[in-house]
């Protein structure tokens, strides 16, 4: 009986992550056991918003390495908070993505990082990718 939880708990435990195409047309020699999802966000009120120079606009670096990855992955993200995220650009678009790191710069007239603090503004993000 407890050979057979065990072997539950390893077998039941395992994802299946299949990653079609990478920008980078990397091949893992290992695919299957080698593909990666990973997940985060910056933390409502952790996060380390830095102004554009213009007053237009804030970024942020978001650190990944903990993930493993060998080759940048493909990421998605999205901006959470508690009121007006809807409205500004660039909530998506992830910037000089490697295999620790990207960045994401949000823009719009007026935004300074004290309005993203006062709203909790926080970036969530998933990352696809391999670890070997």
């Amino acid at each position: 009986m407890k050979l057979l939880l065990i072997i539950c708990l390893i077998g039941c435990t395992m994802a299946d992550v299949v990653i079609l195409n990478n920008e980078t047309n990397f091949k893992s020699k290992r695919p299957g056991r080698c593909a990666r999802v990973c997940t985060g966000s910056t933390g409502r009120g952790k996060t380390t918003w830095i102004n554009y120079k213009d007053g237009n606009g804030i970024w942020t670096i978001i650190n990944i390495s903990k993930c493993g990855f060998k080759h940048p992955p493909t990421i998605t993200t999205a901006l959470e908070g508690s009121s007006s995220h809807w409205s500004v650009h660039g909530t998506s678009s992830v910037y000089y993505g490697t295999a620790t790191s990207f960045k994401v710069f949000i823009h719009e007239k007026g935004l300074v990082k004290l309005i993203a603090e006062n709203y909790n503004w926080n970036v969530e993000w998933i990352a696809v990718g391999y670890r070997c």
